[in-house]
């Protein structure tokens, strides 16, 4: 398992983080397509944005800063700065 901060991530926290990025994305897409946030392509958007719920669902990926961050703030409830 990953390590964040020091703290060895859990699979139930990596599954939660998955989640959590694939119904972040379908959020995006929720907005694009009500018109409440404006895209150039909302055909190129919303399949990239499928994309990426598609393969958060899969479970691939979660190496990137911003995914080990936000799986460290399920696990702990602890915010880890950018900077500090």
């Amino acid at each position: 398992m990953p390590r964040f901060n020091g703290v060895e991530l859990t699979p139930e926290t990596i599954t939660a983080t998955h989640a959590w990025f694939a119904n972040n994305a379908q959020a995006c897409i929720d907005e694009a397509v009500s018109g409440a946030v404006r895209v150039n392509d909302l055909s190129s958007y919303v399949a990239w944005r499928q994309q990426d719920i598609d393969r958060h669902r899969a479970g691939i990926g979660g190496t990137s800063f911003a995914f080990l961050q936000r799986a460290y703030y399920i696990q702990t409830g602890e915010s880890v700065p950018l900077f500090a």
